[in-house]
């Protein structure tokens, strides 16, 4: 796939990274809806030079290019989280809008300031919206 170069854009800026121990909703496929909402509990930030596991980068690797349309070509940290109700943990990395979006078959977006969540609430016309996980 040639060199992967690290960037620290604005885009990056505006999305905030996730805080171990923090728990934050997530969206199965990216689809907002209820029945897609799970809660991740973030257990490791990872910068990108950091990240000794060949096989998650050769996951990255092929997910950015399988997926074009979604994931950054390049990425800052990898986010490890863990949801209750699965047996491995969710790797989360860029998404093209700076946002973070998780590898793998179940793949989800993670909402780090729990905006989605909320819009969720008045899109399905739901009492409540708290955006704290």
């Amino acid at each position: 796939m040639g060199t992967i170069t690290i960037l620290n854009t604005t885009q990056y800026k505006e999305h905030p990274i996730p805080e171990v121990g923090e728990e934050y909703h997530t969206f199965d496929d990216g689809k907002i809806k209820p029945s897609r909402h799970s809660i991740a509990r973030v257990t490791e930030v990872i910068p990108f030079a950091e990240v000794n596991h060949e096989a998650l980068l050769e996951e990255w690797r092929q997910e950015v290019m399988d997926c074009y349309w979604l994931y950054a070509t390049d990425t800052d940290y990898f986010i490890k989280a863990e949801y209750d109700d699965k047996d491995e943990p969710a790797y989360f990395v860029r998404t093209k809008d700076g946002g973070w979006f998780s590898l793998g078959w179940f793949g989800a977006r993670l909402d780090i300031d729990g905006s989605l969540y909320s819009k969720m609430f008045v899109w399905f016309g739901m009492d409540g919206g708290n955006s704290n996980a």
